[in-house]
């Protein structure tokens, strides 16, 4: 039997680790103190780096992130942990990498490290990840793809977990409900500034598109000026 404490300490340190900014950090350093905060959407993960940084630092961004998810889950297999913990611990790192400590607990979208906690734990899973991330580069509709892609994973995870597929479509769920709450960040204030709850709930939701926040080119939305003082 697991002490529940041993789990927490666990569950602590992936969230401390799903939380470490690589994306900012290596920005700042990188391209002469570039806060990626100011600009497109405002995230701090792989495509935003992509787009405002360059691929160079992006093919690096993107595997330190999966990492991120990867590394704790299956660090807590390899040391014994039930399975239900360590679903519990990805889960963890992809609240730590939505919400870090270390940036005022505003931080990615948490995909990529989704993405490598699911590797530790489906390998069906992960298929169906990529699958739909192929089908979203092909089509230039990546957010959307992402949507559908961890939409269907829960079921996925549940149909070829065999005996214990309920535990990782269970976590597979709250993963999602994690990336959806990311999604909708900030949602209330767009509302009050920009009007149109429906409206601005379906971009959100579907295409992860914010008022002031283009893909490229700096941000224009009112959130940009705390970052900019």
């Amino acid at each position: 039997m697991i002490s529940p404490w041993v789990v927490a300490g666990w569950c602590l340190a992936a969230y401390l680790i799903g939380g470490l900014p690589v994306g900012w950090l290596l920005v700042r350093r990188k391209r002469y103190g570039l806060d990626l905060r100011n600009f497109g959407t405002g995230n701090i993960g792989t495509s935003n780096v992509y787009r405002h940084a360059g691929i160079d630092i992006a093919i690096i961004v993107g595997p330190l992130q999966f990492v991120q998810g990867f590394a704790p889950v299956i660090a807590s297999r390899l040391a014994g942990l039930p399975l239900s913990a360590s679903m519990l611990i990805g889960v963890c790192a992809v609240a730590g990498n939505g919400w870090p400590v270390y940036m005022k607990f505003n931080g990615g979208r948490g995909v990529a490290v989704a993405t490598g906690a699911v590797a530790a734990l489906s390998i069906a899973g992960l298929i169906a990840l990529l699958m739909c991330f192929t089908w979203g580069a092909i089509r230039g509709r990546i957010a959307l793809a992402v949507l559908v892609a961890f939409v269907l994973l829960p079921a996925v995870a549940f149909f070829f977990g065999g005996s214990e597929g309920w535990i990782v479509g269970s976590g597979c769920l709250a993963i999602l409900v994690l990336l959806l709450l990311r999604r909708l960040e900030g949602l209330p204030r767009d509302i009050r500034v920009y009007g149109h709850f429906w409206r601005r709930l379906y971009q959100r939701l579907v295409f992860d598109e914010r008022p002031g926040r283009p893909l490229m080119g700096p941000r224009t939305d009112h959130g940009a000026d705390s970052l900019r003082h």
